[in-house]
């Protein structure tokens, strides 16, 4: 009997919770922006990539601030200090989206107002509030780390392709770039 390397071991079992949700259709949410347009995902997003961002704490939304900022140079705009001109957008849904639930849920209004004071009206629409139950996405997405954002890439069909959690790093955002650009 041949036995497993522990090292093999600890590497399956570390990025399998974050894996296991890939394959799966993204569960349904519904969502308002900061405009009040509402949205209902994935349903919403059918026919097009998109990048999901999510936070459900005040950690977590910190994190997701590093996403935000790369996102929007990098998948949104796509434009670099480098280049005289920007490039072509990529044809894909992108959206950050703020997590009230539990006594939280009390909180959102505020949160709005903030986030319309504070943040460039061009990114409002990318900016989504969820107000409602945590426990399904928490087991659907295995969102199980309460201080880390979870990101998201789904197909154009709601099927959730890649998955990752935490602050950004460039590696986790070239392997979604890759994931976007594959026609």
């Amino acid at each position: 009997m041949r036995s497993i390397p522990l090292s093999f071991a600890l590497i399956v079992f570390t990025y399998l919770p974050s894996l296991a949700q890939v394959g799966t259709v993204f569960p349904p949410m519904e969502c308002q922006n900061v405009d009040g347009i509402k949205s209902s995902l994935p349903t919403s997003l059918k026919g097009k990539k998109s990048v999901l961002c999510l936070a459900y704490s005040q950690k977590a939304q910190e994190k997701l601030q590093g996403w935000v900022e790369a996102s929007v140079h990098d998948l949104i705009l796509r434009s670099s200090e480098q280049s005289l001109i920007p490039e072509e957008p990529y044809n894909i849904h992108a959206f950050f989206i703020a997590m009230f639930t539990g006594a939280n849920q009390n909180f959102a209004n505020g949160a709005e107002a903030q986030i319309k004071k504070n943040i460039d009206v061009q990114l409002h629409p990318y900016i989504l509030l969820y107000k409602g139950e945590l426990e399904l996405y928490k087991s659907k997405l295995k969102m199980d780390v309460k201080d880390d954002p979870y990101v998201f890439v789904l197909d154009e069909k709601g099927k959730i392709i890649y998955a990752t959690h935490g602050a950004y790093t460039e590696k986790a955002m070239d392997e979604i770039e890759e994931l976007i650009a594959e026609e």
